[in-house]
């Protein structure tokens, strides 16, 4: 039709060599005429010289390098070019081959590298070649080749520090055996949080690992720790897999004997079992901000030359458990590890023990139920209780309360201290002549021979529990604004909880901001601690309050302000506090001890104490979250009474 050959055609689409001006406009004409411009516009690719890109990456088993590539081809197609994959298996040799090959092929239009090495004499010269050329993922040390990859060392830093903050000491990592600096950056951030947190760096919990070794070693065999760690970080997508595999081979079970924090994709992490927590990569921006640099370099643009760090999300989910400690930093000893045989029940029938209970107060269902667990699991071994005091929140009331027990010699005493300073002396001399089970918190000077056992519910999990209800409520919304009332006084257990809700709300939620953290010491002092708060912060839309009986006197002061829209989650379950829950008002959630267990962990304690038994210095009982729509079923579960009728379901908004 146009008189010239099917080279002179392609010449001019794709202007691969020059065509006279008259050949051109024949050719042109005829495109149109024929409809084929719209096949062209249908197919933007380019041909020929400088029609491709090629991306030299270190495997395509990762899900991580298989989503940038996929990512970046449709992402590229778009922009008119092919994108040609090829895998190094992280060998310095066969990549070289790779880029020597691509500097030779006049249809590459530009180079992204995973670089095998920190340092090549091939990277200089793909530089000086004039081809575009940066990397993805990995760096070299050319500060002068543009780069994009991910925030490795705030990512392992925030990984190693959720492990920490969730009670765990012995914190293994798992890398790549490589000194590339993407590894040297995870690895730095490891180390700076154990630093930042007081933990003393063991490089016998660093595990390298090769990930091109034919002969695959399971990391728990090849190690042979000393202790066994209670958690492992990895730095990588595929280390997180052989983690996974290598811990169920080992038969270690996730997170009961090995929490686990995952690093890149996470896409299966949430359909693992248990879900995965993980440091998560957002390849797909990644990959869209590689190819936006890529054409820039494209263009000339020197400003695209930098090297651009990508956030990483971190997602907790259920393969990290949370380690409750006591206040020497001791590990929690689960209820149901606490046992008695039947030689010992026999002894403690026939010796006919007395014990006696001194509570902060006995008005509230948890002091209730925590004394019918006492007296009901006592009971079965023939342990009296002699006398049960109700200090009713005075300190200097159960100073005197405590001489009088003295004065009956019991031979064990339960007590919860009504403060950290005034009562401690008194504990501190009944502990020397009696055996000291202490119930919740431990006051100011007493060491930790000077008490038998503390038991409490798990604090930090108490806390984490109560930060996710009011995270969860708010999960949609943006910019949502928080405040704290926490518990002014030096208590372990209670500072643990108040430190783990603020560590959640900070970490697991971007769009919560925490503007106000304010002390109260008494609670009749919360109700115009909150009245100030809302005052200076009238934009708060959310409050954690250390317990229920604070957390009343919040919901005072937000009624007496008309801020009942304001979101609340505390922990403790008791009738007031659950009469709001029921009606949909103010109480999102709280986190509910489970009183009569912890009676029933106190007395089980105190029976290891009068058989002479050592071995459980703190003993913590697990709480459960509760929800307005589960409120009939925990009712009975913890109080162990059936809920009143305005609880019940039907009564509910």
């Amino acid at each position: 039709m146009t008189g010239v050959s099917i080279a002179t055609v392609s010449h001019v689409i794709n202007k691969t060599r020059y065509v006279s001006p008259e050949l051109t406009q024949k050719v042109e004409r005829a495109i149109y005429e024929t409809g084929y411009i719209n096949k062209i516009r249908r197919n933007q690719f380019k041909f020929g010289r400088q029609s491709r890109m090629a991306f030299v990456l270190p495997t395509t088993n990762s899900t991580v390098y298989a989503q940038l590539a996929n990512t970046m081809t449709e992402l590229l197609a778009k922009e008119g070019y092919i994108l040609s994959t090829y895998v190094s298996h992280d060998n310095e040799e066969y990549e070289k081959h790779i880029l020597m090959n691509l500097l030779a092929d006049k249809n590459i239009a530009g180079i992204f590298l995973s670089p095998t090495v920190n340092a090549s004499r091939i990277y200089t010269k793909v530089k000086r070649s004039g081809i575009p050329f940066m990397c993805v993922e990995r760096k070299t040390k050319d500060g002068e080749i543009p780069a994009i990859l991910s925030e490795n060392e705030e990512a392992m830093f925030r990984g190693t520090r959720h492990l920490i903050r969730s009670g765990h000491k012995l914190i293994g990592i798992l890398l790549e055996d490589c000194d590339l600096i993407h590894c040297q950056e995870r690895l730095a951030g490891y180390r700076r949080a154990l630093e930042e947190y007081k933990v003393p760096f063991d490089k016998g919990l660093v595990c390298r690992v090769d990930l091109y070794c034919q002969e695959e070693e399971n990391i728990f065999e090849k190690a042979r720790f000393n202790t066994l760690p209670s958690a492992f970080i990895a730095a990588g997508n595929t280390l997180t897999l052989k983690l996974l595999k290598n811990a169920d081979d080992y038969g270690l079970k996730c997170p009961d004997d090995i929490s686990i924090v995952g690093f890149g994709d996470d896409e299966w992490s949430s359909i693992f079992n248990p879900s995965l927590t993980i440091l998560r990569q957002d390849t797909a921006s990644t990959a869209k901000r590689a190819v936006e640099m890529m054409m820039g370099l494209l263009k000339g643009n020197s400003a695209a030359q930098t090297v651009v760090r990508m956030p990483v999300g971190f997602t907790v989910r259920k393969s990290t458990r949370v380690i409750n400690r006591g206040p020497f930093g001791e590990i929690a000893v689960p209820p149901e590890n606490i046992l008695v045989d039947t030689a010992e029940e026999e002894y403690l029938k026939k010796e006919q023990f007395k014990v006696a209970i001194a509570f902060h107060c006995t008005d509230t269902e948890w002091s209730r139920l925590q004394e019918t667990g006492i007296r009901d699991t006592l009971a079965r071994y023939n342990v009296q209780v002699i006398a049960v005091m109700d200090a009713n929140f005075n300190a200097q009331l159960q100073v005197t309360q405590l001489e009088a027990l003295r004065m009956q010699k019991p031979d064990a005493i339960i007590g919860v201290p009504v403060d950290e300073n005034i009562t401690a002396g008194k504990f501190k001399e009944l502990s020397r002549l009696t055996k000291m089970i202490l119930i919740g918190n431990i006051p100011q000077g007493i060491d930790k021979n000077d008490y038998y056992s503390c038991v409490s519910v798990n604090e930090r999990e108490n806390g984490q529990n109560a930060g996710n209800i009011l995270g969860e409520y708010f999960r949609e919304r943006t910019d949502v604004k928080l405040g704290l009332l926490n518990h002014g006084l030096p208590f372990h257990m209670t500072r643990q909880r108040d430190n783990a809700a603020e560590q959640v709300l900070t970490e697991n939620y971007t769009n919560l901001q925490i503007v106000s953290r304010k002390n109260f010491y008494q609670i009749q002092n919360v109700y115009d601690t909150c009245m100030q708060m809302m005052r200076e912060h009238p934009e708060i839309s959310g409050l954690y309050v250390s317990w229920e009986r604070p957390a009343m006197e919040a919901i005072r002061a937000l009624r007496t302000l008309g801020r009942t829209d304001v979101a609340i989650s505390t922990v403790d379950l008791d009738l007031e506090i659950a009469s709001y829950m029921a009606r949909g008002e103010m109480v999102r959630g709280i986190s509910a001890q489970r009183p009569y267990e912890q009676g029933e962990a106190a007395a089980m304690v105190t029976i290891q104490a009068l058989l002479g038994k050592k071995g459980y210095k703190f003993v913590g009982v697990q709480p459960v979250v509760v929800y307005p729509r589960e409120l009939t079923r925990y009712w009975r579960e913890i109080i162990r009474k059936p809920a009143p009728e305005f609880l019940k379901p039907h009564k509910n908004r």
